[in-house]
């Protein structure tokens, strides 16, 4: 009876290092599935930052360039005033 318990015991402890390793597998996919993700992402948003950058740049050169147009707050009032 001992011996059946024992290959009982063995059977249980075999299922469950199956189940485990099971598990495991399914996470290690989640994780690699993860992390491509998150690559993606990454990607994205520096690509997004850079676009960002660039279009900051454009509106500081577009600032400093004489448009000839005026800032009317820097003018006088008018003589009726």
């Amino acid at each position: 009876m001992s011996s059946d318990n024992a290959q009982i015991s063995a059977e249980k402890q075999q299922l469950r290092i199956e189940e485990l390793e099971t598990r495991m597998a399914f996470l290690e996919e989640i994780v690699d599935t993860l992390n491509n993700q998150l690559s993606s992402v990454t990607q994205d948003f520096l690509m997004a930052r850079q676009a960002m950058q660039m279009m900051n740049q454009r509106l500081e050169q577009m600032q400093n360039q004489d448009s000839g147009l005026r800032d009317f707050a820097d003018e006088p009032p008018p003589p009726h005033y």
